[in-house]
């Protein structure tokens, strides 16, 4: 059944009664003073040490998830910056917002935001952005006290990617969020989001920032690489993948940076000892993976989706206590994850996300005081489903991918469509990530394509079985929805700047 729209007017009625309900309470403890939101466009988790890489990409975020609860199985719910920070602002998935496909949208008024929401509970609300996507004129300001935006320092906007990089990169954020974190600084209770987007493509760097990873010991091999948008990917000349990987890491590097700056302006204006502090990303970014080279949003593969998730909590970094989760989450589950933290007698209706409160502890959920583990529709941490659910698609002829995956398998569902060569039936792909977290050997490569014929005589009994259960639970989330595209009402005629960052970006050509 399709989740209703959070109402507004009701929200703020019910945020009201909860603030009244919380402040008549004694509760276990009190919701963290400061929230701080990181997040970092087209990071993927697998290119930080924390998750595991081999370059040192990431020292300042390294170090944060050591006093952090760190999600190994994050999961976008669309690899593209404005239907994923729509379902992390909202609380509910793309299929049920109608925000799919495109990278610009405005955001519904109708919809309670998570800056309304900290807002509304008292929060002085703080943003930076650089990316032109989550522009103001699209309401991404909504709920924002001080909302400030990078390329508004350019003297003129530019649709060249070169250019507009000047002004989109990490040095750019901090030139705006540090004298507002000064200003802001005394204010008795603040919400705080910085949105860096150095590894989003053309990876270039400032000129005074050499790339410290050229001729390590993973510049290695001459892959050619394939440029579908040279204007907006192309390194000069260069066309071997060592190379554009080699940029991408230089640029979280950069970002990571630029990160530990505006994490010591924090510590210097006594903002972040009391704090709770997520860091996270809108999706991540294929790098040759799939013969997708350098791009995200069009393929439902771990690659765009995969994103890190750090919940850090003062006694975590006060004790340097940290943890890693293994169950798949999603980025929809944050929004009833700090409803809890920070109002926590208030339903907000409509999320469709889970509270990932039971997770933020070492100690066993079992074992946990109840405030610490419960709130309205919040599961224990024993009960948690293990599934994460994505959306991916676009590209001509348009497609809408939609994909479930547990702690081993992941399920692809492809919708029928039409191709120059005719009418292409549904079809499905299974992958065993625990020997195949490349997605590259569809288990169900003999399969004819219908959800309801039998399995490929080569699947095992288990296989058999988790592509009954997750094909299952994929229909059911689906809700009989083959196909979604955005309505036409939803998506508006951009104006000439948008159009600008648009080719900027590389989304239109």
């Amino acid at each position: 059944m399709r989740a209703k729209t959070i109402s507004r007017r009701m929200s703020l009625a019910l945020l009201g009664l909860g603030l009244l309900l919380w402040l008549a309470c004694t509760a276990d403890e009190a919701p963290p003073r400061h929230v701080v939101l990181i997040t970092v466009d087209t990071l993927r988790a697998d290119h930080l040490g924390c998750y595991g890489y081999g370059r040192d990409t990431s020292p300042v975020l390294d170090a944060l998830a050591a006093e952090s609860t760190l999600f190994e199985r994050a999961f976008a719910q669309w690899p593209k910056t404005g239907p994923s920070f729509a379902s992390l602002f909202i609380g509910q998935y793309p299929h049920t917002t109608g925000l799919t496909h495109k990278a610009a949208q405005r955001v519904p008024e109708s919809y309670l935001t998570l800056p309304e929401l900290f807002q509304h509970a008292g929060f002085t609300t703080l943003g930076v952005t650089s990316n032109g996507v989550l522009a103001k004129h699209l309401g991404w300001q909504s709920g924002f006290d001080e909302y400030l935006q990078t390329w508004d320092l350019a003297p003129e906007q530019s649709d060249d990617p070169k250019e507009y990089r000047r002004w989109i990169n990490g040095r750019r954020v901090n030139e705006l969020a540090l004298p507002m974190i000064e200003r802001r600084a005394q204010g008795d209770r603040l919400f705080v989001w910085l949105h860096y987007s150095d590894p989003h493509a053309p990876y270039l760097l400032p000129e005074d920032f050499a790339n410290p990873f050229i001729d390590d010991a993973f510049y290695v091999g001459e892959a050619p690489v394939s440029l579908e948008n040279p204007r907006a990917t192309a390194l000069g000349q260069r066309r071997d993948l060592k190379h554009y990987v080699a940029a991408y890491d230089a640029n979280v590097r950069l970002a990571d940076e630029e990160i530990g700056k505006a994490i010591a302006a924090l510590k210097q204006h006594g903002i972040w000892d009391d704090a709770l502090v997520v860091m996270t990303a809108d999706h991540g970014e294929s790098l040759g993976e799939h013969d997708y080279y350098f791009g995200h949003g069009r393929l439902p593969h771990n690659p765009g989706s995969h994103v890190p998730l750090l919940i850090s909590q003062p006694a975590q970094r006060q004790q340097s206590l940290g943890h890693r989760v293994s169950e798949p989450v999603e980025l929809v589950d944050l929004y009833p994850t700090l409803r809890q933290l920070i109002v926590p007698d208030l339903e907000v209706p409509g999320l469709e996300g889970r509270s990932l409160v039971p997770f933020l502890s070492q100690q066993p959920a079992s074992q946990q005081p109840a405030s610490a583990t419960q709130g309205p529709s919040t599961p224990s941490a024993d009960s948690w489903p293990g599934l994460a659910f994505s959306s991916a698609g676009g590209g001509a002829p348009l497609t809408h991918y939609r994909s479930v995956q547990n702690e081993r398998f992941k399920l692809i569902y492809h919708p029928p469509m039409k191709t120059r060569k005719g009418e292409r039936p549904e079809r499905w792909q299974l992958f065993d990530l625990t020997v195949d977290g490349g997605e590259e050997v569809d288990l169900l490569a003999a399969e004819t394509s219908t959800a309801e014929t039998s399995t490929a005589e080569t699947l095992t009994a288990e296989q058999e079985k988790q592509l009954r259960v997750l094909r299952r639970q994929l229909l059911d989330w689906m809700a009989g929805r083959r196909w979604i595209v955005p309505p036409k009402g939803q998506i508006e005629a951009h104006n000439e700047e948008m159009e600008k960052t648009l080719r900027a970006l590389g989304y239109i050509q």
